[in-house]
């Protein structure tokens, strides 16, 4: 029942029209039966996608154009595109909620500490101490992180209240 309502207010959304014309274009025609199976968790994704992108180049882009250690890079980069991941799902995915601006960036961002963690010590360990490329790295921790931010989103950050109880 979750599932279906995130997809009916998904398929609500007029921002959303982009990514309904997008899979009506004759070559990505194709995939469209599986983005109407799934689409909310397809545009979720895609969001994503958007975050992950800012963070690998925002890290490199700090990491080499000032000199800076992996750790301190990415710290750096995970906050600025904490920030853009925030922004994009409060306001293109999520249904706005009374709360604060402040109140949700700080429960947002407190869900994605643990992954920062993950990233730091994996970073500070391969990067810092066994020399390891930072853009291999890094490229090897996006997927785990994504995955782990999809179970800590799923299980404490966007949980129903029925399932609490």
């Amino acid at each position: 029942m979750e599932e279906k309502q995130i997809n009916n207010d998904v398929n609500n959304k007029p921002q959303f029209a982009i990514f309904d014309w997008i899979v009506s274009l004759p070559i990505i025609r194709i995939v469209k039966p599986l983005y109407e199976w799934k689409k909310a968790f397809w545009i979720y994704c895609f969001l994503g996608m958007l975050s992950t992108i800012a963070n690998y180049v925002f890290t490199i882009a700090l990491a080499e154009t000032f000199h800076l250690y992996g750790t301190i890079a990415n710290v750096l980069a995970w906050l600025l595109s904490t920030l853009i991941s925030f922004v994009l799902f409060r306001y293109l995915f999520f249904d706005r909620t009374n709360n604060s601006f402040i109140n949700e960036l700080i429960k947002f961002a407190s869900a994605r500490i643990f992954t920062l963690g993950v990233e730091e010590l994996s970073i500070l360990l391969f990067v810092d101490i066994l020399g390891f490329d930072l853009r291999i790295v890094k490229a090897v921790l996006i997927p785990v992180t994504a995955i782990l931010n999809y179970f800590i989103s799923k299980l404490f950050v966007f949980k129903n209240k029925k399932e609490k109880e």
